[in-house]
């Protein structure tokens, strides 16, 4: 219930004076915490005579969990991912009805998610989010791996001794292994250990969304943070500036690089530990996601070429690195020298030159790739084109014969030429050098062990220009153990590929808008991420839900335009494609053009 609509509830039941909501309502403002967490905290109402009368006022019945405790039989029933996704604790089963109590009782899609996964009727009940997250902690963390662990050792050690507890050096070895093992077995990217003011919060990255794992105890957390820094080579007595770190650690036979990272923070040290997998680079160009055969020919069309520049774009986090390092892997042999420079390396990988940017030792990208020039390499990858001089420097290392990679930050393909030409390079120069640009996001794959089909709604149908498709089956996952109630397990990526040719070169020189380079690189056949991806959930692949996720905000399908790169992406014929933009074009003369490079490359000599 949202602050304004309680304050209303509670003036208009005579429970609280317009006076003591407004100091309420004010202590909100500035401790940013929830008004009802206020209202309880300051005990102007007692914990249930508040959620009684919200309880009422929904049309629900109140339950306190305090004293819950939940038998084995029920808890397999309600799972423990599936209960912490909905926030639902089971209470009890009674005539084939099962009981479960919810912060918020009137949430429709959790308490479909629970009886789509149980196939029982439910009776729903109301309790405070801070009781419902207490019960779900106690009846369900105690029993997982990781919580037996720390009970384990907590009963070992002397309640008043739990200081000494952190300075046990085998528990927090224990500890620490067994955090990074069970991150590697969830298939994490991340793991972050997050001081806070009463406890040490440890999350794990997780396809892209973090999910919380049960706490160690908070006087433990120096010793932890001090056994992870002495993994990577840390000064374990500093810790008032950031670190960075690296070590390696053996999980299951594999052996997994981690990249580590500290800041302070108010509360102490910050630390995220970034899970490496080598073999995840190396698993080949067929299996990051490509739509068809086609698309991934063309991009491998673009890795056979003996020069020019190769762009990966897109947000953070978006698998920019792992498709790169894919490439080179898949180019990677005897006779190419390969070089990188990156920031940082985060794949150590074989017969690969491998450089670290470091500024405190001079090694910036334009330093380092002005080296790097010098060393007969074939191909080069520069982590990032960040600014005018390391763009520069590739542009010139791509136009004197070499096969450059490198990544921008741009929401889509077309958008790089207006990026680049923004950071003051020629379009001209641009357009002599750049031969391809893929944009991606990662999209969650659909679990297998849950998936199943639905009918969506039109109205769902007609948001992403769907409608005139007929009879559509989506999918989704319900959630299970091997998801942990998320219903998605791994990822793919989803792709707009921009092969640049002689017509997009001179719309290129001629300065053509995003707007316009992106129509005629539909018209020769380039699918728009959002298409990508809504054929991918159309295949069963991912969720429409997951695409709004990653691809909304940026370009989400609308009818119009799906009408109108429908018809090419099916390959219809030539006559059925919208007509040609016509843009004017300064310079078409490629002759011209190449005397200015000429030109521009003897002035750089």
């Amino acid at each position: 219930m949202k602050d304004e609509e309680l304050q209303n509830l509670l003036l208009s039941c005579g429970l609280l004076t317009p006076e003591e909501l407004n100091r309420a309502a004010e202590e909100t403002k500035k401790l940013k915490r929830p008004l009802e967490k206020i209202i309880v905290a300051n005990r102007l109402l007692s914990q249930s005579a508040l959620y009684e009368t919200v309880a009422k006022h929904l049309g629900f019945n109140y339950i306190s969990l305090s004293s819950l405790q939940a038998d084995e039989a029920l808890l397999k029933i309600l799972p423990a991912a599936l209960a912490r996704q909905t926030l639902a604790v089971p209470l009890k089963l009674e005539n084939g009805t099962l009981h479960i109590a919810m912060a918020d009782p009137a949430d429709l899609y959790a308490i479909d998610q629970i009886q789509l996964q149980t196939g029982m009727p439910l009776e729903v009940y109301l309790s405070g989010p801070d009781e419902v997250n207490e019960a779900l902690s106690r009846i369900y963390a105690e029993r997982a791996a990781f919580g037996d662990f720390l009970a384990g050792i907590a009963k070992d050690q002397p309640q008043a001794k739990t200081k000494d507890a952190a300075t046990d050096g085998t528990s927090i070895i224990k500890l620490v292994d067994l955090i990074i093992a069970q991150a590697v077995r969830d298939h994490a990217s991340d793991i972050h250990i997050e001081p806070e003011q009463e406890v040490t919060r440890v999350r794990f990255r997780i396809d892209g969304i973090l999910h919380e794992i049960p706490s160690p105890p908070k006087s433990w957390e120096a010793a932890i943070i001090s056994r992870v820094k002495v993994l990577c080579g840390m000064d374990i007595a500093e810790n008032r500036v950031p670190q960075d770190g690296h070590f390696q650690a053996k999980v299951d036979d594999k052996i997994i690089d981690f990249r580590v990272s500290t800041i302070p923070t108010i509360y102490g040290e910050n630390l995220v530990m970034r899970i490496l997998d080598t073999a995840s680079v190396m698993i080949g160009l067929e299996k990051l996601g490509f739509a068809t055969y086609e698309e991934m020919k063309k991009y491998e069309s673009l890795l056979s070429k003996p020069y020019g520049i190769i762009l990966s774009t897109g947000p953070t986090g978006s698998g920019k690195t792992t498709t790169l390092y894919s490439a080179l892997m898949r180019i990677n042999t005897i006779d190419r020298n390969i070089i990188t420079i990156e920031d940082p390396v985060e794949y150590r990988l074989g017969l690969i030159r491998q450089i670290q940017v470091n500024p405190k030792a001079g090694i910036t990208f334009a330093s380092g790739l002005r080296a790097i020039l010098r060393q007969d390499p074939d191909v080069i990858m520069v982590g990032e084109i960040r600014d005018l001089e390391t763009a520069t420097i590739a542009i010139q290392a791509a136009l004197t014969g070499h096969l450059v990679f490198s990544t921008l930050h741009t929401n889509d393909a077309p958008s790089a030429i207006t990026r680049l030409v923004n950071m003051g390079i020629e379009p001209f120069l641009i357009a002599a050098s750049l031969i391809g640009v893929m944009a991606q996001r990662l999209v969650r794959i659909i679990c297998p062990a849950c998936k199943e089909s639905y009918t969506p709604s039109r109205a769902l149908l007609e948001r992403w220009g769907l409608k005139d498709r007929g009879d559509i089956l989506l999918y989704r996952g319900k959630g299970c153990e091997q998801c942990k109630g998320t219903g998605y397990w791994g990822r793919m990526g989803a792709f707009e590929l921009m092969a640049i040719d002689d017509e997009l070169r001179e719309m290129i020189i001629g300065e053509g808008s995003t707007v316009l380079l992106r129509k005629k690189a539909q018209e020769k056949g380039m699918r728009l991420l959002a298409e990508d991806a809504v054929a991918k959930a159309l295949k069963g692949v991912t969720t429409i839900e997951e695409i709004a996720r990653v691809c909304e905000e940026h370009i989400e399908l609308k009818p119009a335009e799906q009408a109108k790169v429908e018809p090419y992406a099916k390959g219809a014929a030539a006559d059925t494609k919208p007509p040609a933009q016509k843009v004017e074009v300064k310079s078409s003369d490629f002759e011209e053009y190449q005397k200015r490079v000429a030109s521009w490359l003897s002035r750089k000599k």
